[in-house]
C-alpha cells in the first residue's frame, strides 16, 4: 500500500511540475553508444540531451543524470575524425546496462563544442555566457529528464541524478526542482556556500582572501547580472546565482536519498567543506551516505591510481547504492 501510495504522489508531482514538452528530434552521436535528442523546454529555449543505446531487455531501466564539473564544453568533442566523451561514458560502462544515461547540455552550448580553457569563461559563447545560471541549468536538466522518461526503455520509479565538482550543487538543486529524483549524489561537491571554498583554496596557495575573495564578491554585488564582467574565471552572473544557495542547503531541502563523496586530498575544494557538510546534516537528522576517502584528490583518485580510476570506483558504489545492489 505504501509502495502504492508513493508512486501515486509522484505521478501526481510530476503532473503538477510538467507542461507540455515538444516532441523530441534525435540524431546519432558517431559511433558512441548515445542518442543527441532536441526538444523546446518549458520557457520555449532548445534543450540538447543524450541518452544512452540499451541492448534488448525484457524491461525498462531507470535513468541515470551526469551533470559534469565547471566550463562550456560539449558533452561530446571531436578531433578530426575521432570523437570523444565526457563521463557519462564511464559511468555508462558502470551501469552495465542496468540503467539508461542521461546527459545534458548546458544552455548555450552546442555539440561538440570544445574552448580552450574550460576554467576561463572569456573563451565560451555569448549565448552560455547569457544564460548559464544555477536556476537555468537547474531546470534544463529537469526538463530533459522528463523529456527522457517519455522514450521507450525508460522506467521512471526512480531517477539518480549524479553531479562531480560544481555538478555536485548542480545535482542537489535538481532534486529539488525535478519531482522525478529520487536520489542525487555529489562528488567533490563541497558543503557551505562557495566563498567558504573559494576563500580556503586562495589560503592554500599563500594568497590572502580577504583581497583575492571577498574584494571581488563585493564587485560582484554592484552588479551581479552582468555577463561580461568575471570573477574567478567565470561570469558575475553566474557567480551571483550560484552564491545564493550551497550544497548543505540543498541537501537540506531534498526529499531524495542521498550520497556524497569527498577526498581528503582535494585540493580544489577544501575537505573541511565536506566535513562542514557532515556536521550540519547531522545536527538537522537528515541521514545520508558519506564516503570520506582518504589520501584521494579532486577527481577522487588516490596516489596510485590515475584518471579516472578513483572516480570509477566511486561511480560503482554510487550506481550499486542506486540500483539497490548493496546495503544502503
Amino acid at each position: 500500500m505504501l509502495v502504492m501510495l508513493k508512486a501515486c504522489l509522484i505521478l501526481v508531482l510530476n503532473l503538477l511540475f510538467c507542461s507540455a514538452l515538444a516532441a523530441v528530434e534525435d540524431y546519432p552521436v558517431g559511433d558512441k553508444p548515445f542518442r543527441r535528442y532536441v526538444a523546446d523546454g518549458r520557457d520555449g529555449k532548445r534543450i540538447t540531451f543524450y541518452l544512452s543505446t540499451q541492448p534488448a531487455r525484457s524491461h525498462p531501466v531507470p535513468l541515470i543524470v551526469w551533470v559534469q564539473g565547471t566550463g562550456c564544453s560539449s558533452q561530446f568533442v571531436s578531433d578530426g575524425e575521432r570523437m570523444s566523451g565526457g563521463l557519462q561514458g564511464v559511468l555508462y560502462s558502470v551501469a552495465r546496462g542496468r540503467a539508461r544515461i542521461l546527459a545534458v547540455e548546458k544552455p548555450g552550448v552546442e555539440f561538440l563544442d570544445y574552448p580552450p580553457d574550460d576554467g576561463d569563461a572569456r573563451t565560451c559563447r555569448p549565448e552560455f555566457l547569457a544564460e548559464f545560471t544555477l536556476d537555468r541549468w537547474a531546470a534544463t536538466i529537469a526538463d530533459a529528464i522528463q523529456a527522457a522518461q517519455k522514450l521507450p526503455g525508460v522506467d521512471a520509479s526512480k531517477t539518480l541524478v549524479i553531479g562531480v565538482s560544481e555538478g555536485g550543487i548542480v545535482a542537489m538543486r535538481v532534486s529539488n526542482v525535478s519531482p522525478a529524483v529520487t536520489h542525487a549524489a555529489s562528488l567533490s561537491g563541497g558543503g557551505p556556500v562557495y566563498l567558504f571554498h573559494l576563500a580556503e583554496f586562495m589560503r592554500s596557495k599563500g594568497l590572502d582572501a580577504e583581497k583575492e575573495v571577498y574584494a571581488c564578491w563585493s564587485d560582484i554585488l554592484k552588479d551581479p547580472d552582468s555577463p561580461t564582467k568575471f570573477c574567478w574565471g567565470q561570469t558575475y552572473r553566474q557567480w551571483s546565482s550560484f552564491m545564493k544557495t550551497s550544497v548543505i542547503a540543498e541537501a537540506l531541502r531534498s526529499r531524495a536519498l542521498l550520497y556524497f563523496a569527498h577526498g581528503t586530498a582535494d585540493t580544489q575544494q577544501s575537505i573541511a567543506g565536506f566535513d562542514v557538510l557532515r556536521a550540519e546534516l547531522a545536527a538537522e537528522q537528515r541521514e545520508a551516505v558519506f564516503e570520506r576517502i582518504e589520501g584521494a584528490d579532486h577527481a577522487l583518485d588516490l596516489p596510485n591510481q590515475k584518471v579516472p580510476e578513483g572516480l570509477e570506483a566511486v561511480f560503482g558504489r554510487v550506481v550499486g547504492w542506486f540500483l539497490g545492489d548493496v546495503a544502503k
